[in-house]
C-alpha cells in the first residue's frame, strides 16, 4: 500500500500549468481551468435562462460538464506517485482529463507502448495566450467573493498573487 500523496499547492499547480502553457503534455490540446466552469454556469443562471445547462458537474461527468471531462486541467506525476515518483515540480505535467485517466500510473516506458491519443496540431500554430480560461476566473471570481468555496478562494488568491508570473 503506498502511503498518501500530500496535496499539491494551488501555487505548485499554477506554476506546472503556465510552464506547458495550459497544454495537454500527452495530447497537446489546450486545457480549461475548471473552476471557471462553474461561475461561468452560476453567471448564465443569473440571466434566469430557465435553459438547461451541462457546463459544470463536480465529477466532471460526460452528461454534466463535458468539456472538463475531455478537457479540464489536472496535474499529472510524470513518474506516478504509487510508483515513487516525487511531487517535484520537475515531475509534474498538465494533462487533460481524459489523457490523466488513459495514463493512470503507467511508466514512461509503458505509456509510450500504449496506443496514443492523436496529438493535435494546430491549423495556424500553438496557442500563445492561451491561459485555460484562468484570467475570466478571476474576473467572474472578483464580482461575488461570498459565492466562492474555500477552494475557489484559494484559487483566486493563488491567481492574483501570481499574476505577475505569467508568460
Amino acid at each position: 500500500m503506498s502511503k498518501p500523496r500530500p496535496p499539491l499547492s494551488k501555487e505548485l499547480q499554477l506554476r506546472v500549468f503556465r510552464k506547458d502553457r495550459w497544454v495537454c503534455r500527452w495530447c497537446n490540446r489546450p486545457v480549461i481551468f475548471a473552476p471557471v466552469m462553474r461561475l461561468i454556469e452560476l453567471q448564465i443562471r443569473r440571466t434566469d435562462n430557465g435553459q438547461p445547462l451541462s457546463y459544470y458537474d463536480a465529477h466532471w461527468t460526460r452528461n454534466g460538464a463535458p468539456l472538463l471531462d475531455e478537457l479540464g486541467a489536472v496535474i499529472d506525476h510524470v513518474e506516478a506517485h504509487s510508483t515513487g515518483g516525487s511531487s517535484e515540480e520537475d515531475n509534474l505535467a498538465t494533462a487533460c482529463c481524459k489523457c490523466n485517466g488513459r495514463k493512470s500510473n503507467a511508466s514512461m516506458k509503458k505509456w509510450g507502448e500504449r496506443p496514443q491519443r492523436k496529438p493535435i496540431k494546430g491549423k495556424y500554430g500553438e496557442p500563445q495566450h492561451w491561459d485555460g480560461l484562468s484570467a475570466l476566473f478571476v474576473v467572474l471570481a472578483e464580482q461575488d467573493v461570498s459565492t466562492l468555496s474555500a477552494s475557489e478562494r484559494g484559487w483566486l488568491k493563488a491567481l492574483r498573487k501570481g499574476a505577475g508570473n505569467a508568460d
